[in-house]
């Protein structure tokens, strides 16, 4: 017999992660909102998923293993799709890793109906593990509270933060049937960078909750490591990605209203540090619209990586990386990341 449809719709893509797969399912079962019904995308053993569903034993948990092997940001981006997998009207990705407090749906689907608003972003704790697949620690610090000032945000308005942070987070987005925006992002070969993208392509307005509605977890590289295709270089994909963000920085700036720019840059809605504000403006080569807060010698640092990221082909980076870097200041070592750039957001943007 198959189940009503679902007020909520939550997606919870997963990778072989069954320990953390199970509490952040204990956490939706805990929720004080019951109208709900999750997807779990399993993109791995598809027997251990399994059995951890099975031993949870609510109908409202739905297994649903990828007929072939996706890779992290291909089955993210399937989480992130419009089309009602099981018939609902709201919609929310738990990640397997992360986990939500009793009143995440709640609360939501309050503030959605108190707002009329789309789209909603909420704030969380940040938790920092010591072993794969076990809990860490949950500090005081938090995803996004020095970003957006609590409220409803313009598009546009809501965008401005990406010219020095990411704004969004997965696992505390919280959206409608009817949103305009294509969070899904599955040109996006990057699981890292498809969140920025995703935040990019936003054209509902955002309402930003402060209130830390769930936990996320600081996963470094994990969530590449079920990736698929060829081996590349983590220095490689890292240009890629910078790139391309540079690219998404210089779009955002386009869009603010010509002459604006200072109002937008330096309100007080947002929480970042302006010096931290500025770094990312010049790291995208745009100009300041006040006094700079940055020593000469950080602004010549700045502009020099900047130009050569942007001035480059990405097939000197790739003959040259060794060399280069020292240059942009870091050692990356061996690694894997997907090897095409965001070909949609760069074409255009320069």
């Amino acid at each position: 017999m198959s189940l009503p449809a679902p007020l909520v719709e939550v997606r919870v893509p997963t990778f072989n992660r069954s320990g953390l797969l199970r509490r952040a399912l204990e956490s939706l079962l805990a929720q004080t909102c019951s109208d709900w019904q999750a997807i779990v995308l399993d993109d791995g053993n598809g027997e251990r998923t399994r059995a951890v569903l099975d031993d949870l034993g609510d109908r409202r948990l739905v297994h649903r293993p990828n007929q072939a092997r996706l890779g992290a940001a291909r089955n993210l981006a399937q989480a992130f799709s419009n089309v009602a997998y099981a018939g609902g009207t709201h919609f929310a990705v738990l990640e397997d890793d992360n986990f939500w407090h009793r009143e995440f749906l709640a609360r939501n689907l309050a503030i959605m109906n108190a707002h009329d608003v789309r789209i909603i972003q909420s704030n969380q704790s940040i938790e920092e593990p010591a072993e794969r697949d076990a809990p860490g620690r949950i500090s005081s610090r938090t995803t996004l509270g020095d970003c957006h000032a609590e409220g409803r945000w313009r598009a546009e308005q809501f965008k401005v933060p990406l010219l020095w942070r990411l704004a969004i987070s997965n696992s505390a987005l919280f959206w409608r049937i009817d949103s305009r925006s294509d969070l899904r992002a599955d040109d996006v070969p990057d699981a890292v960078l498809q969140e920025w993208v995703r935040a990019f392509r936003i054209r509902d307005d955002v309402y930003f909750l402060n209130e830390r509605l769930g936990v996320w977890r600081v996963n470094g590289s994990e969530s590449q490591r079920s990736a698929v295709g060829p081996h590349w270089r983590r220095f490689n994909g890292f240009l890629r990605r910078e790139k391309a963000i540079q690219a998404i920085r210089r779009a955002v700036y386009r869009s603010i209203d010509r002459g604006n720019e200072g109002a937008e840059l330096l309100s007080d809605r947002f929480a970042t540090p302006i010096e931290i504000r500025e770094q990312g403006v010049r790291r995208a080569l745009l100009g300041w619209p006040a006094d700079s807060r940055l020593a000469w010698r950080r602004r010549v640092e700045l502009f020099a990586k900047a130009s050569v990221l942007r001035l480059s082909p990405l097939a000197l980076f790739e003959a040259l990386e060794h060399e280069l870097a020292p240059l942009m200041g870091v050692d990356f070592g061996q690694g894997s990341l997907p090897p095409r750039p965001l070909r949609a957001v760069l074409a255009g943007n320069d």
